[in-house]
């Protein structure tokens, strides 16, 4: 009867870790710039009313990160990126919920033109287009790089 409960809650366990879990973010809020993009960015947190300020701009290859100390642990926030000269866009998934007691953090990827901008966290919807934006340099984004665009 024992080795039968055991195995249940062994098998409820290995069930519930392959469904799939919501972002689970918590020190920090990151954005990577996928080489395939054809821009320079900027990222900012928003949680209700507040919403830091946005940082400074990076360019494709990099990541940029902010603090999530400012939104308050239960309390969820959205990513939101800028294309320099062009779009801003929300990250998804967007209403994350802050974990405080958590050391990780939370990555989006970034890729598309300055009018087409895309933002997820891997893992949520892999697609093909996110591949080959990882993989293959844009000459906007190659020249964005080597000269990022005031704004």
């Amino acid at each position: 009867m024992l080795s039968f409960r055991l195995f249940g809650a062994v098998l409820a366990a290995a069930i519930g870790a392959t469904v799939a879990a919501p972002a689970m973010a918590q020190s920090n809020a990151c954005v990577h710039l996928l080489v395939g993009a054809g821009f320079a960015a900027k990222m900012r947190i928003v949680s209700g009313d507040f919403s830091t300020q946005w940082s400074d701009s990076f360019a494709i290859g990099q990541t940029k990160c902010q603090s999530l100390k400012d939104v308050t642990d239960g309390k969820t926030f959205t990513v939101e990126v800028h294309a320099l000269a062009g779009e801003t866009k929300k990250c998804s998934p967007e209403n994350i919920k802050r974990v405080a007691s958590s050391p990780s953090s939370v990555t989006f990827q970034t890729w598309g033109t300055t009018f087409g901008v895309k933002c997820q966290e891997p893992g949520t919807t892999e697609n093909a287009e996110m591949s080959e934006a990882a993989r293959t340099p844009n000459a906007k984004g190659a020249e964005a790089a080597k000269n990022p665009p005031k704004e």
